[in-house]
């Protein structure tokens, strides 16, 4: 079974287009274009989101399934990305250390609380003096 990398660049050669001629046409740069049909997506440093993006819109100017391309992306490029832990030194289930869940405020509870805190002490200044 080719790869995704393979069939983007046997599409581009049947149609006779150079990479440099699809760069211009789709907007995406040449080495960009280049690490795609290597299947070398990790090289594109950009997120995920944007290789998908460009897998879409490259298989629609090679006259292929877009929605096809971009789940093969998905199948094999995002999937990687995923099972990366944040912290390289940390193993994937482990909590560092000093964090919590669920003890963090929004910036609109925070608000309330610091109006409310100012509140009180004008309150209390008013009340004492």
């Amino acid at each position: 079974m080719q790869s995704l990398g393979e069939r983007l660049q046997e599409a581009r050669q049947r149609l006779g287009v150079t990479v440099r001629e699809a760069a211009d046409v789709t907007k995406i740069r040449g080495d960009f274009l280049q690490a795609m049909e290597a299947n070398q997506f990790e090289s594109i440093p950009l997120a995920d989101v944007y290789k998908r993006g460009f897998v879409r819109i490259y298989a629609k100017y090679l006259r292929l399934d877009d929605e096809k391309a971009a789940s093969d992306f998905n199948a094999h490029h995002s999937i990687r990305a995923s099972r990366r832990p944040l912290d390289l030194g940390a193993e994937p289930d482990e909590v560092p250390e000093g964090a919590s869940f669920g003890s963090s405020l929004s910036k609109d509870t925070l608000l309330w609380v610091v109006v409310g805190g100012a509140f009180v002490g004008l309150l209390l200044w008013i009340l004492l003096s």
